[in-house]
């Protein structure tokens, strides 16, 4: 029961993480509709309505984002033992491995955030005066210094909803697996093999998007 009940509980997960990406979209999608009518031709803010539906944007996507600093390790932890046996070409076609690792890296980035944001408001005495306004800016600072971390989350978290359903498949045709185990095999066998890595690694460094996407413009300040 307890395999069973663990499929049940991740599969669960990969379903929320559908929702929340697909909320993701919609909060970048109102981001980009506004921001450019809170700026000047040059872009630059014109007002603090600027910032402030900033900190409103930064606040829905780690609200998105936090539920899977706890359980997304476990998620992106299986899909890294489940790609050995998915299509190679998938695998590289859509970019899978370079897609898990930015998935790692950013709940390692938003864990370090979590941190110093609960290391800050633990610190705060709750009968000073200030106390309420400072957790507040605690708050939006966290949410700030977390965005490229959410962002990174919501623009590769469907990566994990194709490898589940990829390996769905799989369970539905494990001869697949088969198949791709031998041509994992052949190509090792191969001898263009040495020079698969190299050629792997620069088709993934063109394909790789450059640092943070179009959502987190230049002109953002903090």
């Amino acid at each position: 029961m307890l395999p069973r009940y663990k499929h049940a509980v991740r599969q669960a997960r990969i379903e929320q993480l559908a929702v929340s990406v697909a909320a993701g979209e919609r909060v970048l999608a109102e981001w980009d509709a506004v921001s450019d009518s809170l700026c000047d031709a040059d872009h630059w803010p014109l007002d603090e309505r600027y910032d402030l539906r900033q900190q409103q944007r930064d606040a829905e996507m780690w609200a998105l984002f936090a539920p899977f600093l706890d359980h997304g390790p476990a998620l992106v932890a299986h899909a890294e033992e489940t790609l050995p046996f998915l299509d190679p070409e998938d695998r590289v076609d859509r970019r899978w491995p370079y897609r898990l690792r930015m998935l790692g890296e950013a709940l390692e980035g938003g864990a370090r955030v979590q941190a110093g944001f609960e290391a800050v408001a633990g610190a705060l005495l709750p009968d000073h005066l200030r106390a309420e306004a400072a957790f507040t800016e605690a708050v939006v600072e966290r949410n700030a210094e977390g965005w490229h971390y959410s962002l990174t989350w919501m623009e590769n978290g469907d990566a994990l909803v194709e490898i589940a359903r990829a390996e769905r498949d799989l369970r539905g045709h494990p001869d697949r697996s088969q198949r791709s185990a031998r041509a994992q095999a052949a190509r090792a066998r191969s001898p263009h093999a040495l020079r698969q890595p190299v050629a792997t690694t620069a088709a993934s460094a063109a394909a790789a998007p450059p640092g943070l996407l179009a959502h987190d413009r230049v002109r953002r300040s903090r």
